[in-house]
């Protein structure tokens, strides 16, 4: 009997180790390294690294790419990012293996669950923060069952620790005390809160340590969701909520997610599921994309592998590697050809129209980025006409023959002798003669000039990744492959 159960063990463990070596070789073979936030995270690891020839511009916390920084000073690559997301990967399939008591249909959904593979090459701090939530998870789910307060700290530590690398985690961990906590005494929630200060605590002394204030990262997320949700972006863009723009999210759900709703099961599990439901709400109000999604598949996964009869089982399990085997042939297309359908999602939405390409854009801007600083050596160049079309640059370039890329709007923010980016004030609408109004006013600058240490009086160069430059004053003076290159006149 020993024998037999040794044996299992270690079968699954060569089933599971097998999966993983093909997940970091997948990663390592292909050039894709995502398509959202990507650079917000590698050119943080880039920037420190002291690698990045521009200013720092980024959405997210720093935590996740100062962490990398010490493997961006070995190599000019952005391998070891890519190559950290494999290994968080790898850590929620030992976990759930271990959750499940190793039950083996959890293992095999883990294994080939799609949302696994699409993330492997994904430079990102989700699988990082989805591996800490689903221990705070199975923390939280000890508690209500077991009533020990050990557990519910645990859950909170782990939600704070979450919290540094990643501000969305909030929103789910929000529908985590819902559902939870709803019904307990109040100092549980207290209790819980103060954990969650414990964990998160690290990320209030970087940010102190790099702007000053200690919740620099938090304010700027929750005033930036408030801003978007209500204006757009101030470049004017939106969420995009169709239909086609929802379907790829859809396919990646497990088909069986709509069994936890029967009477028995709803009876169950009627905590999970009143938590998938918020954060899948939650989630769409976002703008439904996969790696969101992926927070809630390793609970929906350790669900079904409870409740799947053996004939549903080897349907999903045929769902998710029809799935699973797409989405890996895209991203190793990849590593010789680029493609208009980089990942799952866009190829779903430009099906029938999927192009290749044999050179890359990011290698031949490359090219181009060194023959122009080969020409004009130690120049600082302005960088047009989007106002972050100067990070495209700084983030594929990792020589020191350029001194700075600078956006197009500092600069014009200089020749108007202002600092103000954007501004919304937001006022009261008195229907009667009232003497006053109440209004809030919030707005972004650049760099102050006492802090700002670019001469920009000496620029005499600029760089379009078009073929003209919305800057007067300026004549085109060379071609290159993708970007045209101007001088003052």
């Amino acid at each position: 009997m020993i024998k037999k159960q040794v044996k299992k063990f270690e079968k699954n463990w060569i089933i599971i180790s097998l999966v993983i070596a093909l997940l970091f070789l997948l990663c390592i073979l292909t050039k894709f390294y995502g398509v959202s936030d990507v650079g917000d995270y590698s050119d943080i690891a880039k920037f420190f690294a002291g690698k990045y020839s521009a200013k720092l511009r980024t959405s997210h916390p720093i935590s996740y790419g100062l962490m990398h920084t010490p493997f961006l000073k070995i190599m000019d690559s952005f391998i070891f990012l890519k190559l950290s997301s494999v290994l968080w990967l790898s850590l929620i399939i030992i976990s759930v293996y271990y959750i499940s008591n190793k039950n083996k249909k959890t293992i095999l959904l883990i294994l080939t669950t799609p949302v696994i593979w699409y993330m492997s090459p994904y430079i990102s701090p989700i699988p990082l923060t989805c591996f800490l939530f689903l221990w705070s998870y199975y923390f939280i789910k000890k508690y209500d069952e077991k009533q020990e307060l050990k557990h519910l700290l645990y859950s909170g530590l782990l939600i704070g620790v979450a919290w540094i690398f990643w501000e969305a985690v909030t929103y789910f961990a929000f529908a985590l005390v819902i559902t939870f906590l709803l019904n307990k005494k109040l100092s549980h929630s207290i209790y819980f809160v103060l954990a969650l200060l414990v964990g998160v605590f690290p990320k209030l002394l970087i940010d102190y340590i790099f702007f000053g204030f200690p919740f620099y990262s938090i304010l700027k997320h929750f005033f930036s969701v408030i801003a978007f949700s209500f204006y757009g972006s101030i470049y004017g863009q939106t969420e995009n909520r169709s239909l086609l723009a929802l379907l790829p999210t859809l396919l990646i759900i497990p088909i069986y997610t709509l069994i936890l709703f029967t009477k028995r099961n709803f009876k169950k599990y009627k905590k999970q599921i009143f938590f998938i439901l918020f954060s899948l709400f939650m989630i769409w109000l976002a703008g439904s994309q996969i790696r969101y999604v992926f927070m809630l598949i390793p609970i929906i996964i350790l669900l079904l592998g409870e409740i799947l009869t053996e004939k549903q089982f080897k349907i999903q399990l045929i769902i998710f590697i029809v799935l699973t085997l797409l989405i890996a042939n895209l991203y190793l297309i990849q590593a010789k050809y680029e493609t208009n359908s980089k990942d799952f999602s866009q190829f779903v939405i430009n099906l029938g129209s999927l192009e290749l390409n044999s050179s890359f854009y990011e290698s031949t801007l490359n090219e181009d980025i060194i023959a122009i600083a080969k020409d004009y050596p130690a120049q600082i160049f302005i960088v047009g006409n989007s106002p972050d079309d100067y990070q495209t640059l700084a983030h594929v370039y990792w020589e020191k023959n350029i001194k700075e890329f600078v956006s197009i709007q500092d600069y014009r923010l200089f020749l108007q002798d202002s600092s103000l980016i954007f501004k919304k004030t937001i006022c009261s609408n008195s229907k009667i003669q009232n003497r006053r109004e109440i209004c809030i006013s919030a707005y972004l600058e650049r760099l102050s000039d006492n802090k700002d240490n670019t001469d920009y009086s000496s620029i005499k160069y600029a760089i379009s990744l078009q073929d003209n430059l919305d800057l007067d004053n300026f004549k085109l003076i060379k071609k290159y492959h993708i970007l045209s290159l101007f001088e003052k006149v």
